[in-house]
């Protein structure tokens, strides 16, 4: 990990000099279960362009700790933005992922007036594309060691493969100081899921139940206006092979003090069929140059 972390430092250098803007941060998250999340990024750019090295890493009770590390750059023009992301989780417990993501939006207002009642309105589609690899299956033989003595030898039988396609549509209004926006996610797979009796870990970074994505819906309100400037969401997630629908319900505060930006936030997880709700929280802080 510790050459990630020099690469990911060396690459916020670099954007330092090339940009306009330097932005750092992190958030740190705690749940049920042991569960331990962090993140942290470097943002450069200017009005045109950004560039963002990121690294999200998580532990619980039950899992190892797994991290992903990430690059993003996008382009800003009057009417439209473009993003693209690069990811990679280093193969932690038999399980590595590698993902790709890109994203357009279109603001068909363009460069809004300093009086304008509607501030912002945007349309967008996304696709991504992960990789997923796993362990499947172990096979077990006893051999002799000599005296003796036996002991048992685990060797790899087969590897679990499965190529994820993720896209959608996005939208988002900004009026009076308040944003709303929402985004709609399907997802299809290379393999028979109904074929496979393996689920795959948790996203890095996100707070979920662990399976088998079909489709999933989320709406955020943000009131930017506002003092500690609230904002609340929901998610609701639908899964393949029968399983409960799981939903999501999240709120946090944020406070703009000189170049600091300090934020807090919870969520409430039920993962449906019965199963008992969580709690997560976070904090978070940022700092702008």
């Amino acid at each position: 990990m510790k050459k990630q972390l020099t690469a990911i430092l060396f690459l916020m250098i670099f954007v330092v000099q090339a940009g306009a803007y330097f932005d750092a941060g992190s958030r740190y998250s705690a749940g049920p279960g042991g569960y331990s999340g962090f993140n942290i990024f470097g943002e450069a750019g200017n009005d045109n362009y950004y560039l963002r090295p990121s690294l999200n890493t998580y532990i619980s009770d039950g899992a190892d700790r797994y991290s992903t590390y990430s690059l993003g750059a996008g382009l800003d023009r009057p009417f439209w933005r473009g993003n693209a992301e690069v990811s990679v989780m280093p193969e932690t417990g038999g399980y590595k992922k590698s993902s790709l993501y890109a994203d357009l939006t279109f603001n068909p207002l363009g460069k809004r007036a300093d009086d304008a009642t509607l501030e912002d309105l945007s349309l967008g589609c996304f696709a991504g594309l992960t990789s997923h690899e796993d362990a499947y299956s172990l096979s077990t033989t006893t051999v002799s060691t000599g005296y003796g003595k036996k002991t048992s030898v685990s060797a790899l039988t087969s590897s679990f493969k499965l190529k994820q396609t993720d896209y959608g549509l996005t939208t988002a209004v900004r009026a009076y100081g308040m944003r709303l926006s929402g985004r709609f996610t399907k997802s299809v797979y290379d393999t028979d899921i109904t074929a496979l009796d393996r689920k795959i870990p948790l996203d890095i970074g996100g707070i979920g139940a662990s399976g088998y994505q079909d489709k999933a819906v989320s709406a955020r309100i943000r009131f930017s206006s506002l003092p500690l400037s609230p904002e609340a969401g929901y998610t609701k997630t639908y899964y393949l092979l029968d399983q409960p629908d799981s939903e999501s319900v999240s709120a946090g505060l944020s406070q703009i003090i000189g170049a600091i930006e300090v934020s807090a936030g919870w969520e409430n997880l039920n993962p449906g069929g019965g199963g008992a709700k969580s709690d997560y929280y976070s904090l978070g802080l940022t700092l702008s140059f």
